[in-house]
C-alpha cells in the first residue's frame, strides 16, 4: 500500500546544487557520554554512535540547471538529448527551461523547468536506480504560469513505475503510483510523500505531468522546480 503525505510546511529542504541537489550530511559521529559508577568506575564502555547516512541523491539534474541558458537568455528550449537524464514526450522532443527573467524566480538554484514545451499536457520523466521492495521519498516543487490578469491555477502529476525494457510508456509499468495537486501563479507550493518499490524493481521511472493548464495556448504552463528523491526519511 502506498501512502503520501502533501502540503505540510517544513522549516527546511533538499538544496539544489549546481547541477544536481547538494548531498547533505545529517547528524555526525558522536560518543555516548556514559554513566559514573561507584568508586569511580563506568558501566559499559563509551560507544560511538554510527554517523548518519549520507543523503544520496538518486535523481540527476532534478534541479534543471544543466544545461544553461546563455546570456541574455530568459527561457530557451532544449533537445531532450541536451538534458541530463530527462526525457519528454513533447512532440517535438524538447525540454523548456527558464530562469528568473520571465518574472518568476527559481525556487532553488537559477534555473527550473517549464512541462509543455511545444505541445499541451506534456511529461517529463527520468529513470532512477532503486532497491526493489524499498521505500524512497520525494519531494518537488510546483508553480502555475501566469497568463491572466486573474490568479491563474494549474494541476501537476508525479508518477512512479517501473521502468519498461524497451521504451514503453512515459510513466512506466507495474506497481504504479500517482499523485496530483494544484497551485497558482502566485508562490511555489511544495509536494511531498513516499513510494515504495515492487520486486525486482531495480530502476523506477519518474514522471512530472502537466495535468491541467490555466492556458489554452500549447507550450504555455506548469513550472516545476526542486525534484529529489531519497532513501532516508530524515533527508526530505
Amino acid at each position: 500500500m502506498t501512502m503520501f503525505k502533501l502540503n505540510r510546511t517544513l522549516p527546511a529542504v533538499s538544496a539544489v546544487g549546481a547541477v544536481t541537489l547538494f548531498a547533505t550530511l545529517v547528524g555526525a559521529p558522536a560518543h555516548a557520554a556514559g554513566r559514573p559508577g561507584d568508586g569511580g568506575t563506568t558501566f559499559g564502555a563509551q560507544r560511538a554512535k554510527k554517523p548518519a547516512a549520507a543523503c544520496k541523491e538518486l535523481t540527476v539534474n532534478g534541479g534543471f540547471e544543466t544545461p544553461k541558458l546563455g546570456t541574455n537568455q530568459d527561457w530557451a528550449l532544449f533537445d531532450e538529448n541536451d538534458v541530463p537524464a530527462w526525457r519528454t514526450d513533447d512532440p517535438k522532443g524538447q525540454i523548456e527551461i527558464w530562469d528568473g527573467g520571465q518574472g518568476v524566480q527559481p525556487r532553488f538554484g537559477k534555473q527550473f523547468a517549464e512541462l509543455n514545451a511545444t505541445g499541451s499536457g506534456n511529461s517529463i520523466y527520468q529513470d532512477i536506480k532503486t532497491k526493489p521492495n524499498t521505500k524512497i521519498y520525494w519531494s518537488f516543487w510546483i508553480r502555475a504560469r501566469d497568463t491572466s490578469g486573474a490568479r491563474d491555477v494549474e494541476a501537476t502529476q508525479i508518477h512512479f513505475g517501473r521502468t519498461p525494457k524497451n521504451g514503453g510508456s512515459v510513466n512506466g509499468v507495474g506497481s504504479t503510483f500517482a499523485y496530483r495537486n494544484s497551485a497558482d501563479d502566485v508562490r511555489w507550493k511544495r509536494l511531498y510523500g513516499w513510494y515504495k518499490t515492487g520486486s525486482n524493481q531495480t530502476s523506477t521511472r519518474v514522471t512530472l505531468t502537466a495535468v491541467e493548464s490555466a492556458s489554452t495556448d500549447a507550450g504555455y504552463g506548469n513550472l516545476v522546480d526542486g525534484l529529489t528523491i531519497v532513501e532516508n526519511p530524515k533527508c526530505i
